[in-house]
């Protein structure tokens, strides 16, 4: 599904296997509030799960992954997850409601969904803040854009709507996983969210 997804772009299977086993030890998307999978054992991931590890390979495809910016998508964990819903839910409503942009000679195009600023700022090549995390409509995630000071934030701004639109449309279609003992997910212990991603 990551590799649909176009994360494993320009490197051998095997490199992005162990990418992705490196960020999975490091604890991204399991680790310190959530229990690993034992070892040799297949790894259940639930919509926040996917979510916070696409989010990993997003930055990463940016070009910096520092242990600090890893560290923090663990640390505020608790204030992501419910973010990642409200960015599918609200791709076009809500927050995520759609403003019109005019340009010269009566061109325009709309802007959509849920931006997310992890607020990551550099000072001199070093990190000096990260977060918290905030979700941004696309009003203010475009003022960002427009009064941003770039020599102190590494990123902008990303469209968390998008990513998570992509996230489940692929996770819909991935195939099952055959090899090694197979994963229980009793619908019990579904939450309904998850229930309604599926659905949807």
């Amino acid at each position: 599904m990551l590799t649909e997804l176009g994360f494993a772009s320009g490197v051998s299977a095997a490199t992005f296997n162990y990418y992705i086993k490196s960020l999975r030890k490091f604890g991204v998307p399991f680790g310190r509030s959530k229990k690993s999978p034992p070892s040799h054992k297949l790894a259940l991931y639930s919509y926040d799960d996917l979510m916070e590890l696409s989010l990993a390979l997003t930055l990463r495809v940016y070009g910096w992954l520092p242990d600090p910016v890893a560290d923090g998508l663990i640390r505020f964990r608790e204030k992501l997850h419910p973010l990642y819903a409200d960015a599918y839910f609200e791709r076009k409503c809500g927050r995520g409601c759609p403003v019109r942009i005019y340009g010269p000679k009566h061109e325009s195009f709309d802007m959509a969904g849920i931006y997310l600023d992890l607020q990551v700022h550099y000072s001199a090549g070093r990190l000096i803040d990260f977060g918290p995390p905030i979700a941004l409509s696309p009003y203010q995630a475009l003022k960002i854009f427009a009064y941003s000071n770039m020599s102190a934030r590494a990123h902008l701004p990303l469209n968390l709507s998008a990513l998570a639109a992509r996230v489940v449309e692929c996770a819909l279609i991935a195939p099952d996983i055959r090899r090694g003992p197979a994963a229980r997910c009793p619908s019990a212990n579904r939450n309904n969210r998850s229930r309604d991603l599926t659905s949807e």
